[in-house]
């Protein structure tokens, strides 16, 4: 391999663990900022018709079956950063389901923050 191909290389190590240490530090920051109790009264407003009241996704009112958000090993081990994103932009801007709609018109930075504070006070199963 020559010198220029392991120089970009390089550059692109050096620039993702930049991104992925940015987008860390902003997930952290985000759980410390959102008020559980203001969450759980817009995740029963808002998210409770999908996902279920307790966040099992057994409300089954609208198909596909959405994913249960109590599972140990599933929402626990995601980045405060993609809850965000899957909330704000809706399910295709993670690769999931387009009838996971966006919230970004609806609710502010703060109140998904709120939701997402609340969605990880919720016990796993």
């Amino acid at each position: 391999m020559g010198l220029v191909p392991r120089l970009l290389g390089a550059f692109a190590i050096v620039c993702t663990t930049g991104i992925l240490a940015a987008v860390g530090a902003w997930a952290e920051d985000a759980s410390s900022k959102g008020d559980p109790e203001r969450g759980e009264t817009l995740y029963l407003r808002y998210c409770r018709g999908c996902h279920g009241e307790d966040g099992r996704g057994d409300a089954m009112v609208f198909m596909p079956h959405v994913n249960n958000l109590t599972k140990k090993g599933y929402v626990d081990l995601l980045p405060d950063a993609y809850l965000f994103t899957a909330i704000s932009k809706g399910g295709l801007a993670i690769g999931k389901s387009s009838y996971m709609p966006a919230w970004g018109e609806t609710l502010s930075e703060e109140q998904i923050l709120d939701i997402i504070a609340h969605l990880r006070r919720l016990p796993l199963f």
